[in-house]
Formats: C-alpha cells, sequence, structure tokens
C-alpha cells in the first residue's frame, strides 16, 4: 500500500490563510500613497485667486481596509468646484447682454486619472512579487 506524506502543510495552509491580510496592508500603502500624491498634484494645479478649490479638497479620513482590499475617497468640497472642472454655457443678462461662458478647468478628473492608472500598475508589481501572474490591462 502507498502512502503519501506531506510536510509542511500546516504551513502552507497558514501562508495561504495571511495572504490576503499582507497584501491588503501593502496594498494599503499604494492605494494612500496614490491618492496623496493626487492631492498633492492638483493642489499645485489649480489656479492662486483665492485658494478656495485648495481649501476644499479633503482625502478620505484613513484608507479603510478590509480582508480583502484597500480604498481612500479624494473630493473637492468646495461650492464651486464643479463649475471649475466642467465649465459654464455662455450666460445672459435680462437685458440680454452676454456675461460670457467658464471655460472647463479639466484639472481634477486627468490628474485622479493618471493616479489611479499608476496605482493598477504599482498593485501590479504587488502582486507579482507576491507569485501571482497578473495579464491585462488596467484602464
Amino acid at each position: 500500500m502507498s502512502q503519501l506524506v506531506w510536510s509542511g502543510l500546516q504551513e502552507l495552509k497558514a501562508a495561504l490563510r495571511n495572504l490576503p491580510t499582507e497584501l491588503a496592508a501593502e496594498a494599503t500603502g499604494i492605494v494612500s500613497g496614490r491618492a496623496e500624491r493626487a492631492m498633492r498634484d492638483i493642489e499645485t494645479s489649480y489656479p492662486e485667486r483665492t485658494g478656495n478649490l485648495r481649501k476644499g479638497l479633503r482625502l478620505g479620513s484613513g484608507a479603510s481596509v478590509g480582508r480583502f482590499g484597500a480604498s481612500t475617497i479624494l473630493k473637492n468640497v468646495s461650492p464651486h468646484a464643479w463649475i471649475f472642472e466642467n465649465g459654464t454655457q455662455a450666460r445672459h443678462n435680462d437685458l440680454g447682454a452676454n456675461r460670457g461662458a467658464m471655460p472647463p478647468g479639466h484639472i481634477f478628473i486627468p490628474i485622479v486619472i493618471r493616479q489611479r492608472r499608476a496605482m493598477y500598475h504599482d498593485l501590479a508589481a504587488l502582486l507579482e512579487r507576491h507569485g501571482f501572474t497578473v495579464s491585462g490591462v488596467a484602464a
């Protein structure tokens, strides 16, 4: 009668159980680091005028970490942030005088997209360092 003995099976099971926790801890640093970088880039790109757009930037009060993930939120709570980012149509007063249109700023969204793409690249590298194969391209 043949017998198969597997030494180290308990250690393998323990390592597999701890893997999501270890990856989530490392991923939290990547996610929060890219969000902080995006915030700094946005702050330096906003125009000087009043500083209200800069003052309105908020980074989540710390990345939420779960067993299988990490996240953080970057937003601008300034009342006119949406208008600055997207612009306005031409405005006219009651007499029909043209008051012009505000062109879109296009600062917040493009910077966040670039940093998110870099974050995906960093997370793929993290998985590859842990022996996983990553395929496909993150948008």
